[in-house]
């Protein structure tokens, strides 16, 4: 389910009929909950199998599954089978749908309920994957597209889609963390570079208006310099684009 452009930048939350209205949090929601806190919910959001064996300290049991065994695990089962696991679950779930989200451990799902406490969705092991893909694009973070091994039921397709994942997750453990892109320093950035935002206001944007603003401004900074090189030297090549400072520039989420 990927989200329009129009939808990623809106403030209202996305509704997934029959289950919930996802948010794109606010930098002062982000800010209330605390910036650690937001980061925690992220990554239990978008784990993966091998991410919470490496949580649980069991790595050396991930790489030992058989590509049976591997493809009986459940991501959604295995978070809910613990109840402390669940309700901090919960609390991610929670931070980013508008409705209360409560977690009923005898049907193993999370119930949406709204302002009368009445039923109006749920969220369980066959949503589970929307709902965080969702939640995904309206942070500004590319949809997942990872495989969910519980569905390959090739044995050979099972082991090729491991080896897959292991080579991307050893690729993501040695890359190196830009400190120029960590989410304070883009609210500093863009505060300060914006004609309009400042750092009093700036806190309204949502997380993925922000980093819209952002992007659009580096690329206008970019655009700008070709202006003034054009009009100084010419464009004997025919190299400048006119139109760049209003193209398009999310192409995926």
């Amino acid at each position: 389910m990927k989200l329009s452009y129009f939808d990623l930048l809106s403030p209202d939350p996305v509704v997934i009929p029959n289950t919930c209205s996802i948010l794109s949090p606010k930098l002062r929601d982000i800010a209330s909950t605390g910036f650690a806190a937001y980061q925690y919910y992220l990554s239990l959001l978008f784990m993966n199998v091998k991410a919470y064996f490496d949580l649980i300290g069991c790595s050396e049991e991930y790489e030992k599954l058989a590509g049976t065994e591997l493809a009986q695990i459940n991501l959604f089962g295995l978070l809910t089978a613990n109840e402390k696991m669940a309700l901090l679950l919960q609390s991610a779930l929670q931070f980013f749908i508008q409705e209360k989200v409560v977690y009923a451990k005898k049907d193993n799902c999370f119930l949406i309920c709204d302002e009368t406490e009445r039923r109006i969705g749920m969220i369980s092991q066959e949503n589970y994957a929307l709902v965080c893909d969702i939640i995904r694009q309206r942070n500004h973070f590319k949809s997942a597209a990872q495989e969910d091994l519980s569905k390959v039921k090739s044995k050979k397709a099972l082991e090729i889609a491991k080896k897959l994942q292991q080579g991307r997750a050893r690729k993501e453990a040695s890359g190196k963390t830009d400190d120029n892109m960590e989410l304070g320093n883009i609210i500093s950035a863009v505060a300060n570079k914006s004609q309009s935002l400042n750092i009093l206001n700036i806190w309204d944007l949502t997380v993925f208006q922000l980093w819209d603003c952002f992007f659009r401004l580096s690329n206008n900074s970019i655009y700008a310099i070709q202006s003034m090189s054009v009009a100084a030297w010419g464009d004997k090549d025919k190299h400048f684009d006119a139109a760049a400072w209003f193209k398009k520039i999310n192409q995926e989420p």
